[in-house]
């Protein structure tokens, strides 16, 4: 039967209301929905800034035209809904109270979205500063626990510990130096700006040539008492730098241990990290800081005041930013506000520092943060305001409208419309799926028997009555919205709809249309629904086994092909490629697309060097039996394993695992283990493993040793205490004992023990524990050192011998090693310098030291020329200034000992001999010479000045003679024996 029609006759006024609170409650979602999600999808769609400000205006825009299309609706409400409405002019009188709930929405709206705006803004920010300071406290407490390792690696370190014994307890310098040295490198492989190394009584050992460094006592008697890593700091040093120091002690050391101090500059070490900027504007900082109590010091330099960095501990009341840290309940992550040390309010996130008293915090200023924001607040009031604008301009013409529509003829409308409904109840008697029609109001004027059967109503409760009295709310404005959409759109849509029906939840597949009247003039919406609840339940499942597969597929860590095998008859010749998944490509390294290819196309010789790859790939594929196999590809060079089945017939599915790095390992492992066993076999140390006081296994080298023939005669046959010597045996058996009882770490002695023929031998023994076949066992090596006892003897004898030489004479001993500048002298060249040994270092600076400056030039020439092979020996006499500036004449000798294959040499050995007294002698006997000479040559001056006056009056008193015979007389002087003489000339005898 047709419905009744009585709906029909419903008053107008109540069904215009109605629209219009649709149309603004339509308006309000929309608008929430705008205001709470366009902020957020632009930021998802878009990064750049200029496209972020374009897609902001093009949104203001949108939102304007939607506007615009819903008040166009509200004004056909009005215009031309419906005849009916227009039958009571009364209704104009009342726009009054809806523009005034429109307008209060708009503005609750615009309030809205501008406070979302600012709020957004914020958590922006706060989420920016959050990673900042997450990042950089981890770099922080990544790089201090880099430095914590450091320090317990030496704390715990076997190695720095022996050099420290040996160096200290046996005088072993080398041992000194490596330790040193590596310590050194540690400190700049690991970033330490200075390391110092204290003995157990604070006194510095050495310090590198960086910084000196000095720790006070009892922090340096706490370390050694707790035997940890302790910090110093942070302070500042002399020169200004914010350190930081690791007091590290060595604890494997008994008793008191060394210090080893591990100093690190913290400008340079936390500058980098900390200047990284993330976080924009000219306010942004961040600070890092040391709370202790109510007091916190900053750690680096502040952005906008100077001199900060560890200088002065700041009370936190001062610090107004760090007061809301102190009186609120504030964790490190959660953001804060208050102002900073400039008194402008700023937003902060404070982090800690793991391990550490440390803190950091990343702020920025409130004004920067909201500044970013005016933008899109602008944007968001002109756009209330438009809206508002708009709103009036609607209602307005709104009620202008109303005064054309009382013309308009009610009687024939409804006769159009009955028509239109009893022609659609006919249809609808006859089909099993749901079928309605609706008025424009929404009201149900069609309601068939397969949808009274679905809502559980009968059709009076159905008609004249709209979606809101069948369904829950939520699913009733989804159903008006699609009717609303078809008025709008004039046009058929077809859509899912899922509804709470007498059955349960059901999803319908359901079409809706204009329906109209003879005119062609739309009068309401027609439906027709089928339950396709049944068949969306099967394509759910479907499609979350598909889900499963296709996650499995494409996140499967080993390569998964699925492939057709071709054959030629029965024997597989190719395949070819139908899907892979992303890790085909790591596994095979083959990066290119092979879908839809051939393998031979993928690789060209795949083919022809694998045919029992192909067999058992086509055996699969036409069989069905699943198989797994591991196979080395050459032409990929790796190895692969393989577990291949069958989908369907003549398909194939490959998983397939990468096994390169394990089966190079196994190779790897099997020559490393042959490698072993020849070393151990081949070896002339014997090799032995000892369990319950019998051997387990010994070497070849091991039965040479001893004069045995083969392992069975040792293994299981002798006991430890047959191969030593009687007088040994119970020491060797207490020492191994201890071994296996943990009381000592390692094995290592020397005793005599027996050969197989009787004869003794010198031994040495090296083993330590660990578990043979699941007991505990000695393992280790024991070498042959009667050769070597009887050299050291040799030695001994030799060395005795060059003391007792030494001893007996006066001369002192050098033996200067060129490789580590280093010398030996005999406590005689000690003795003739005056130097005490613990008083230099003998290098050859101690030498030129000792060398008067006037003959340094001298000697080191003469020492050069010998060691350049220009002379055989060095022999040369200079002037020794001792320790008291006493100054001794001293004979040096010197010869080179050792030279490389190159001639360089390496090692000089020469002597002193003190020769002052012989110098002494020399110097005497010189003097004597010089004043001899001097007296020989006065003497000589005398002799000449008196024969010569002499020789004058001779030659005078022969001139007179002369004269008188000339005149004819007597000559008056007696000079007849001296008459055979020459007169010499006047002057001459007297010149």
């Amino acid at each position: 039967m047709p419905p009744d029609t009585a709906p029909l006759s419903l008053r107008p006024e109540p069904a215009n209301r109605d629209g219009i609170l649709a149309i603004v409650l339509a308006y309000a979602v929309f608008a929430a929905c705008w205001i709470l999600l366009s902020d957020k999808w632009v930021q998802i769609l878009f990064n750049d800034p200029n496209q972020i400000i374009l897609a902001g205006m093009l949104k203001g825009w949108l939102f304007v035209g939607v506007t615009s299309l819903l008040l166009y609706g509200l004004m056909l409400r009005w215009i031309g809904g419906d005849t009916r409405s227009t039958a009571l002019p009364a209704g104009s009188h009342g726009l009054g109270l809806p523009f005034l709930s429109l307008a209060a929405i708009i503005v609750m709206f615009t309030g809205a979205g501008i406070f979302h705006t600012f709020t957004q803004q914020k958590e922006e920010a706060i989420v920016r500063l959050q990673a900042d300071v997450d990042i950089k406290a981890r770099q922080i407490t990544d790089w201090f626990r880099e430095r914590q390792a450091d320090a317990d690696f030496i704390r715990t370190s076997d190695f720095f510990t022996e050099q420290y014994r040996r160096w200290q307890e046996s005088g072993d310098q080398q041992s000194g130096e490596r330790l040193q040295m590596q310590l050194e490198q540690l400190s700049r492989n690991r970033g330490f700006g200075a390391v110092v190394l204290l003995d157990p009584r604070g006194k510095k050992l050495w310090g590198n040539d960086r910084t000196p460094l000095t720790v006070a006592q009892p922090l340096q008697a706490a370390a050694s008492a707790e035997r940890i890593v302790r910090r110093i700091g942070p302070y500042r040093d002399a020169a200004g730098n914010l350190c930081l120091d690791f007091i590290t002690p060595l604890t494997a050391i008994s008793g008191p241990p060394p210090l080893v101090i591990l100093h690190v500059d913290l400008t340079d070490r936390l500058a980098p990290i900390l200047q990284t900027r993330p976080v924009p504007g000219a306010g942004g900082e961040t600070v890092l800081f040391q709370r202790n109590g109510d007091r916190v010091l900053f750690l680096n330099k502040l952005k906008h005041q100077e001199e900060t960095e560890a200088r002065l501990p700041v009370p936190m009341a001062t610090e107004k930013l760090l007061v809301e840290l102190r009186n609120s309940e504030v964790y490190p992550g959660n953001p804060i506000e208050g102002l900073d040390y400039r008194g402008i309010p700023v937003i902060g996130v404070v982090g800690a520092i793991a391990d550490t008293d440390w803190f950091l915090m990343t702020k920025l200023d409130l004004s920067e943060l909201y500044a970013e924001a005016v933008g899109d607040v602008t944007w968001t009031g002109f756009v209330g305001l438009l809206a508002l604008f708009m709103a009036g301009a609607g209602f307005y013409l709104l009620r202008q409208a109303q005064q054309l529509t009382l013309a308009q003829a009610l009687q024939q409308s409804q006769t159009e419309r009955l028509r239109a409904l009893h022609l659609l109840a006919a249809i609808a008697d006859s089909s099993e799926d749901p079928i309605f029609a609706k008025d424009l109001e929404g009201r149900y004027i069609l309601f068939n028997r397969a949808a009274s059967r679905f809502v559980g109503k009968p059709l009076e409760d159905v008609l004249g009555g709209d979606d809101r009295t069948l369904f829950p709310s939520e699913q009733a404005d989804l159903v008006m919205s699609i009717d609303r959409q078809v008025n709008a759109e004039n046009r058929t849509i077809t859509q899912e709809e899922r509804l709470n029906t007498s059955q349960g939840e059901r999803v319908f597949l359901t079409t809706k249309g204009p329906l109209r009247d003879s005119e062609d003039n739309m009068i309401g919406i027609f439906g027709i629904s089928r339950d396709i609840t049944e068949r969306k339940q099967a394509e759910a499942a479907l499609h979350a086994s598909e889900l499963n597969y296709r996650s499995l597929f494409e996140n499967m860590m080993n390569s998964v092909v699925h492939a057709r095998v071709i054959f030629q008859g029965e024997t597989p010749v190719d395949m070819e490629y139908i899907s892979t998944n992303p890790a085909f490509a790591t596994v095979t390294g083959i990066t290119e697309s092979v879908i839809g290819r051939k393998i031979s196309e993928v690789i060209p010789s795949y083919c022809e060097n694998n045919q029992e790859a192909l067999e058992l790939f086509g055996r699969v594929a036409a069989t069905g039996v699943s198989t797994s196999w591991e196979h080395y590809l050459r032409e990929l060079n790796r190895w692969f394993s393989f577990m291949i089945y069958s989908p369907n017939h003549g398909e194939i599915i490959i998983v397939t695992e990468n096994i390169t790095e394990r089966k190079q390992a196994e190779l790897a492992l099997r020559d490393s283990e042959g490698c072993f066993r020849a070393l151990v076999e081949q070896s002339l140390a014997g090799i032995y493993i000892i369990q319950d006081d019998r051997f387990r296994y010994v070497n070849p080298g091991f039965l040479t040793l001893f004069g045995y023939d083969s392992p069975e005669a040792l293994i299981d046959n002798v006991s430890v205490a047959d191969l030593v010597s009687p007088e040994n045996r119970e020491r060797v058996g207490e020492i191994m004992r201890r071994r296996i009882d943990g009381e000592v770490a390692d094995l290592h002695y020397i005793f005599v023990g027996l050969h197989r023929d009787g004869s003794r031998i010198d031994v040495e023994l090296h083993g330590r524990t660990f578990d043979y076949q699941g007991r505990p066992a000695i393992i280790g090596f024991i070498l042959n050192i009667t050769e070597r006892k009887t050299a050291e003897a040799q030695l001994r004898i030799s060395e005795e011998r060059l003391k007792l030489a030494l001893n007996a004479t006066s001369d002192g001993l050098w033996d200067w090693d060129l490789r580590s500048g280093l010398a030996y002298l005999t406590p005689h060249y000690y003795e003739m310098t005056g130097y005490l040994p613990d008083q230099v270092t003998p290098d050859v600076e101690f030498f030129k030291q000792t060398v008067h400056p006037d003959d340094l030039p001298h000697v080191l020439e003469t020492m050069e020329a010998h060691m350049q092979g220009k002379t055989p020996s060095s022999d040369f006499d200079y002037r020794l200034v001792t320790s008291s500036g006493e100054i001794k004449w001293i004979r040096g000798r010197g010869r080179v000992a050792e030279r490389d294959a190159e001639g360089a040499p390496l090692r000089i050995i020469g002597t002193i001999a003190d020769i002052s007294a012989r110098k002494a002698v020399e110097e005497a006997l010189r003097r004597q010479t010089q004043e001899l000479a001097q007296r020989n040559a006065e003497l000589e001056r005398f002799n000449r000045a008196t024969v010569g006056r002499e020789l004058d009056m001779i030659v005078l008193k022969q001139q007179v003679n002369e004269l008188s015979r000339q005149l004819g007389q007597e000559p008056p002087y007696p000079l007849a024996f001296l008459d055979a003489l020459p007169i010499p000339p006047k002057g001459t005898a007297a010149s």
